[in-house]
């Protein structure tokens, strides 16, 4: 992600390294890209618990968003007692779990990647992570577990008996109530608001980035932009969630073209008597080539020469995105058949060309997976590699979850090396959750092959667990990270093999 004044903050953030301080983050237009109540309204009307209670509150939102420039704090604080007055009644339970919906549903697709590398930053320097939101805890909650971030000020909810009484505890978290909360907060831990920071993009946080030392504006408004320039603070402009242009639009639907145009070659070449292996090569070939291209996608490859090493080989990954089939597509080139779990078979035109490549598709509820392994074997034999992603699953924020021994165990039974392929970033081209493809410079770090011959058990293990460790490292984390996360979409871990 090329952002000069991102990466410079970031630079003074770790300049402050091992310095006791506090980072408060604005969650609207700060963490996530647009409104988190939009979504929690979404979720709460597709429930029905509040039907016919909610039409004129979610009216008074829609007009309240579209004056948002004008940020009227008393305008605010009369549409969140209408919003909680709807809900009177109903079990605070029944709102946690639509908050949780919608934080799957909507919210995390909207995070944004640059907002995660500030609070890593912020994390890796030693500073406490606080989220500061208007928001309620059932908005801001599922977020902050997700970005690891454990405190969180925001505006509560009265509950009694487990249901809403229909009143907000006083004092609401906007304009000085963010103040009020980031005061107790410095004060538990001994700090003054002059050694903390604050990010937001909203001017009616003027009261608290004027108190703390190190204030800055993110995706500002009008206001709070202007504000900014004449007290010359730092301003960070993000631009990989929100809004897509017209050129991601673009660029989504040629790159669905070409993966219709793709599976109709294979089915043509197929029909043509085109042997099954050339056949599939050439459909790799297409589908790496130009579907990247048309996605928008650079690569910046590190140890690209390792990619060339004699084949077969088994190819591991870290999985980020939907986009992973046609990165690795374009990095591997030939004689490369993926394991998928089994549902992508029937996924339209995209099943199709995962046929065409002769993908094993992997049953993940049977237990007896014999055949499987006898297919990944056979591909081996044949001078083909195979390319497999340990950890069997996405992440939410891409980071490294507990790899599965079974490529490292089948490496061993077919006396093949493993070949690690790191992607950093696929996940700012589309995140997951996403629809619209967003040009961006793919990062590939491609480790030198690992010889698993004459493995023992205890050494196969020992391999996997130091190429996670080293995969993590690599990715700027501290270890495998146990956030939520979907089943992968595209290369599931291989099963246990027989030792």
């Amino acid at each position: 992600m090329a952002n000069t004044a991102l990466e410079s903050h970031l630079s003074s953030v770790k300049e402050h390294d091992g310095k006791p301080s506090v980072a408060f983050f604005d969650l609207d237009g700060t963490l996530i890209a647009g409104y988190s109540i939009l979504a929690l309204a979404l979720e709460t009307a597709r429930s029905g618990i509040a039907r016919g209670k909610l039409r004129q509150p979610l009216k008074m939102l829609a007009d309240t968003l579209r004056q948002r420039r004008r940020e009227g704090g008393g305008h605010y604080h009369k549409l969140v007692r209408r919003l909680t007055r709807a809900l009177t009644g109903i079990p605070e339970q029944s709102l946690r779990e639509l908050g949780e919906r919608a934080c799957a549903r909507h919210l995390l697709k909207s995070l944004y990647p640059e907002a995660i590398s500030l609070v890593e930053a912020h994390r890796a320097a030693g500073h406490s992570l606080v989220i500061v939101s208007a928001a309620s805890h059932y908005q801001v909650e599922p977020i902050a577990r997700i970005l690891g971030i454990e405190e969180i000020c925001c505006t509560r909810l009265e509950v009694a008996d487990g249901c809403f009484t229909g009143k907000v505890i006083a004092p609401m978290c906007y304009g000085e109530g963010k103040s009020l909360a980031a005061r107790r907060v410095a004060r538990r831990e001994g700090l003054l608001l002059k050694r903390c920071w604050f990010y937001t993009d909203s001017s009616a946080d003027l009261p608290l980035l004027r108190e703390v030392g190190y204030p800055v504006a993110v995706n500002p408004s009008d206001k709070l932009g202007a504000h900014a320039r004449s007290q010359r603070w730092p301003q960070l402009q993000f631009a990989s969630r929100g809004l897509p242009d017209m050129e991601s639009m673009l660029r989504t639907v040629l790159t669905g073209q070409a993966i219709t145009a793709t599976a109709v070659v294979g089915a043509l070449g197929k029909r043509l008597g085109v042997g099954r292996f050339a056949n599939g090569n050439r459909v790799t070939r297409l589908l790496g080539d130009l579907g990247s291209g048309l996605a928008g996608l650079d690569f910046d490859i590190d140890g690209a020469e390792h990619l060339r090493q004699p084949r077969p080989a088994i190819y591991i990954f870290n999985h980020q995105s939907l986009l992973d089939a046609m990165v690795l597509a374009h990095l591997l080139r030939r004689d490369a058949v993926p394991l998928c779990k089994k549902e992508m078979a029937a996924v339209p035109v995209l099943g199709q060309v995962l046929r065409q490549v002769g993908t094993i598709f992997v049953d993940r509820k049977d237990t007896n997976q014999a055949a499987v392994l006898q297919s990944a074997l056979a591909v081996l034999n044949s001078g083909r590699s195979l390319v497999i992603a340990p950890e069997g699953t996405r992440s939410t924020l891409g980071t490294i979850q507990t790899f599965k021994h079974g490529a490292f165990f089948l490496a061993r039974k077919a006396g093949v090396p493993i070949v690690p392929i790191i992607l950093h970033n696929v996940k700012d081209a589309l995140p997951k959750g996403g629809l619209l493809l967003r040009p961006a410079t793919i990062r590939v770090t491609v480790l030198p092959p690992v010889d698993m011959a004459g493995s023992g058990s205890g050494s196969v293990r020992a391999t996997c667990s130091s190429l996670e460790a080293r995969y993590a490292r690599l990715l700027g984390q501290s270890g495998s990270a146990a956030l939520p996360h979907a089943g992968s979409t595209w290369v599931t871990g291989v099963p246990a093999v027989p030792r």
